[in-house]
């Protein structure tokens, strides 16, 4: 149960990312840095950064010149500002964060409390990952990890950017919805 207070958080957090966003959706995702959970952060940080086993030579080489578009796309961001969203794990909002994150220059996206349903990471990336890996059983840690590697290793750029483009429409919806949660 949300009190009257984190509802109201939710909804201004959700008008001020609405706001924020106006007619520019594709600029301003292409402009999000997100975090995830810590046991991901290498796996995430490494994608996209060879090709996929299996596929043909042609399919590689046309991932050659995705990888240095998308190379070139991470350093036109950081040109016009990097928008980083992260939750409010005590981890983030720890004072040696929020002084790491503001000598780097990044804005910050507000994120209220108690909102996995309005981060990226949970209700897109992790709830589409536990279907992918639902029943499977892991013998070790490292065949977890090369599972999870695998998921995410093979998506395309457009993948990742319509899950922060979903947030635009959950935050019409928590609005809409008064600060209330929003259900699936």
């Amino acid at each position: 149960m949300l009190t009257p207070f984190e509802k109201q958080r939710r909804l201004q957090t959700s008008k001020d990312f609405l706001k924020l966003v106006g007619d520019n959706i594709d600029e301003i995702c292409d402009r999000i840095v997100t975090v995830v959970k810590p046991g991901f952060v290498n796996t995430i940080r490494n994608l996209n950064r060879s090709p996929c086993n299996g596929r043909k030579k042609e399919k590689g080489r046309r991932r050659n010149s995705r990888h240095e578009r998308q190379s070139c796309r991470r350093t036109w961001k950081l040109l016009r500002g990097v928008l980083f969203l992260q939750d409010n794990a005590s981890v983030h909002t720890a004072r040696v964060s929020r002084q790491a994150l503001k000598d780097t220059g990044f804005s910050e996206i507000d994120h209220p409390p108690y909102s996995p349903d309005l981060a990226p990471s949970d209700y897109f990336l992790f709830s589409n990952l536990k279907k992918e890996l639902r029943g499977r059983r892991f013998v070790d840690d490292n065949q977890m990890k090369m599972a999870v590697e695998s998921h995410f290793h093979c998506k395309e750029m457009e993948y990742f950017l319509g899950g922060l483009k979903a947030l635009y429409t959950r935050c019409e919806k928590c609005i809409s919805l008064e600060g209330d949660y929003i259900e699936k």
